[in-house]
């Protein structure tokens, strides 16, 4: 995990860490992302992920393409997600929730905290 300022936000470490694996896979990361925590659970909003390739096949018309594309590397990457939210939030993960619509050109990636765990 990258080290950064130590005035930087949980969720903006979360943030910045998501946008960095989400770049290593793609090729690129979302222009946008933000992270909330929210009681048990962290909730990533990604705006503006598509990829050209994404972009071309919900231009052709083949959204479930597209959709199942990015499902498999989504869930491809979840384990190195589970860690940046463990890692910096302290709590162990109980669950990744993923959601993609290329339609939209957005993803959420959500964490369900386990309410007593704290991360090994």
């Amino acid at each position: 995990m990258t080290t950064h300022s130590s005035q930087q936000t949980p969720e903006s470490e979360i943030s910045n860490e998501i946008a960095l694996i989400y770049k290593e896979r793609y090729g690129r990361g979302p222009t946008k992302i933000t992270s909330h925590l929210v009681g048990d659970a962290v909730v990533c909003l990604l705006r503006e992920v598509n990829t050209p390739a994404q972009t071309a096949l919900v231009q052709m018309g083949k959204v479930d393409v597209a959709q199942a594309v990015h499902g498999e590397l989504q869930m491809g990457m979840a384990a190195r997600m589970r860690e940046v939210v463990e890692q910096v939030t302290g709590r162990t993960v109980s669950a990744y929730v993923p959601g993609f619509n290329a339609t939209a050109d957005a993803t959420t990636d959500v964490f369900l905290l386990d309410p007593d765990g704290v991360a090994d």
